[in-house]
């Protein structure tokens, strides 16, 4: 701190006042970070300890129980299914919405009549807000006016209960992915505008087919992109919630790890789940943790980080 202050005194006068214009910018950013991220957090780590309800905030009734929440979590199936769901849905979503994005990106890279149109409209579903999005799909999956069922009876497709308990996960995912198609392919779409137009100009003098050239010289020139955008995807996806809690009640085939925090913490019968609530956070964040990390080492490990040099 003593060090920091002397950098500080031997600055010129224009130079402190950047310094201090600097920190004056940032300080409302900082303040809202420390009052709804860092103290909330530090707050949820010690209610972690504890066995409390979301009722005793205020009577300050709860009871210190130290590593049991950590213990009872990995002991509770609806939790360990709920981590099984939340991958599955995560890792699906990510990998299927990426594919069918970079195949919508290079066909819409092309010239065509309605260029433009075609994007708003791949792109229009992400605009959407999360709500309205998910009460279009609830009407979608109707039990008894079911629209898929309507448009699926003309190939003769008999009807499909999607609320069902083992079609459930089918039917978010189908809507995870129709609202992540969109952003994925804008995004691949601005990587496909950064290839080498020359390379690609000598590879059709050389006579190199479009196989040789998606391959050989476009893939790996988008591959930092698309595997950043698998990594974020699937940390996106570990924290699904809107989707499965508007749509369906909670079961074994749906529940997801986001979900079973808020049913636990927000649990107004009585039950003292709000501290097992708070541990069942902290697993999620050192989950996602560890995929930040490992993104990290994988992007310096391939030279991703450094534009690919080493």
């Amino acid at each position: 701190m003593n060090l920091t202050l002397r950098k500080y005194q031997r600055l010129s006068r224009t130079s402190k006042k950047e310094t201090l214009s600097f920190f004056l910018y940032l300080s409302p950013w900082l303040i809202g970070f420390t009052l709804f991220t860092i103290v909330p957090m530090i707050v949820s780590f010690i209610f972690s300890f504890q066995k409390m309800s979301v009722l005793d905030l205020e009577s300050n009734t709860s009871t210190w129980v130290g590593l049991l929440n950590y213990q009872l979590i990995f002991g509770d199936q609806f939790f360990l299914a709920s981590i099984k769901n939340t991958f599955f849905y995560a890792i699906v979503k990510t990998f299927v919405s990426l594919f069918i994005a970079l195949l919508v990106a290079l066909l819409i890279n092309t010239k065509f009549f309605g260029n433009k149109v075609a994007r708003i409209f791949i792109y229009l579903p992400a605009i959407i807000p999360s709500v309205a999005s998910v009460l279009v799909w609830s009407q979608l999956f109707s039990k008894d006016f079911s629209l898929l069922n309507y448009f699926l009876s003309f190939f003769k497709v008999p009807p499909i209960d999607w609320t069902d308990a083992n079609n459930a996960m089918g039917s978010v995912l189908l809507m995870g992915i129709w609202t992540s198609i969109g952003p994925n392919m804008l995004i691949i779409l601005a990587a496909l505008q950064n290839v080498n137009h020359e390379v690609m100009e000598c590879a059709d003098v050389e006579g190199a087919g479009i196989f040789k050239k998606f391959f050989h010289i476009v893939l790996p020139s988008i591959s930092p992109t698309l595997f950043f955008m698998s990594i974020t995807g699937i940390i996106g996806g570990l924290q699904a919630f809107v989707e499965m809690q508007l749509l369906f009640a909670p079961s074994d085939s749906v529940i997801t790890m986001a979900w079973n925090v808020y049913i636990n913490a927000f649990n107004l019968s009585g039950n003292q789940t709000m501290g097992y609530a708070c541990a069942m956070a902290w697993i999620l964040f050192f989950i996602i943790m560890d995929f930040t990390i490992i993104y990290f080492a994988i992007s310096k490990k391939l030279g991703f980080m450094n534009g690919g040099k080493d």
